[in-house]
């Protein structure tokens, strides 16, 4: 009698056990199932928050894991693989179209933005912008840029020499550097006026209120605003080269680029 109650509890134990493990593979598809559908949707969601078709998000991901990806930076988007990878003239200008409209919206975006720090800083006491003594005479002094932002991502090092009056090209171009500085934070920009040297300081500080320049980039010396006369010297510039753009590598080396 003992022996029957023994088996009878085993062959209960077996039976308990076949059953949670059928529950738990249940429970493991279950979980893989909801897995599977959560990235469907995330990649969904992605195409079309990039204004594309599922086919080509996924030719994007396919492009990313061949050198596309090995030796792009992480921030290049979709848009952009898929117009660097055109499959023809009409789908590079369809994406080039695309990336442009999307630019264009974000930057207006940015500048609104801009604009409503501007009246904050005016409801602060709308104090100077800048100091007259951060203002420097001497050619830039280029150290090396391996230090990292505070986000770990390495800073970029860049000079422009410009004009104050009379080059629509050299205002475009501020414009540009500007707003690329309030989206990619690791952005630090010199710029160096060629036709300051005679002028009053104070032209510079009207200057930097007219171009809406951050006082923050300015106090944490992101933005240096110098007088430029020897720059254009060193580097042999004439103001009909202007406006002219310079990137400095981690070693210190300076190389135009524009």
């Amino acid at each position: 009698m003992n022996l029957i109650f023994k088996r009878h509890v085993f062959l209960m134990l077996i039976v308990a056990s076949n059953t949670s493990f059928a529950a738990d593979k249940i429970t493991s598809k279950e979980t893989q199932s909801k897995a599977s559908d959560s990235a469907v949707i995330q990649t969904e969601q992605k195409h079309l928050m990039w204004g594309l078709s599922i086919a080509e998000y996924a030719r994007y991901e396919e492009l990313m894991k061949g050198i596309r990806g090995s030796i792009s930076p992480e921030t290049i988007s979709p848009i952009e693989v898929l117009g660097i990878h055109a499959q023809n003239e009409a789908e590079r200008q369809k994406y080039a179209r695309l990336w442009a409209d999307m630019m264009e919206k974000d930057t207006e975006r940015v500048l609104a933005f801009q604009r409503a720090y501007d009246q904050a800083w005016k409801d602060k006491g709308n104090r100077p912008l800048i100091e007259i003594s951060q203002l420097k005479s001497q050619s830039p002094s280029i150290t090396p840029t391996a230090a990292t932002h505070s986000s770990g991502l390495p800073v970029t090092k860049m000079i422009v020499a410009t004009k104050l009056d009379g080059c629509a090209a050299c205002d475009k171009k501020i414009q540009q550097l500007l707003t690329s500085m309030l989206v990619d934070k690791t952005l630090h920009l010199d710029v160096y006026f060629s036709d300051s040297s005679d002028k009053p300081n104070s032209v510079i500080r009207q200057w930097a209120i007219s171009n809406r320049v951050d006082a923050e980039m300015l106090k944490s010396r992101r933005l240096t605003l110098n007088h430029g006369q020897s720059l254009m010297n060193q580097y042999q510039l004439d103001e009909k080269q202007l406006p002219a753009t310079f990137k400095v590598d981690n070693n210190g080396g300076v190389k135009r680029v524009e």
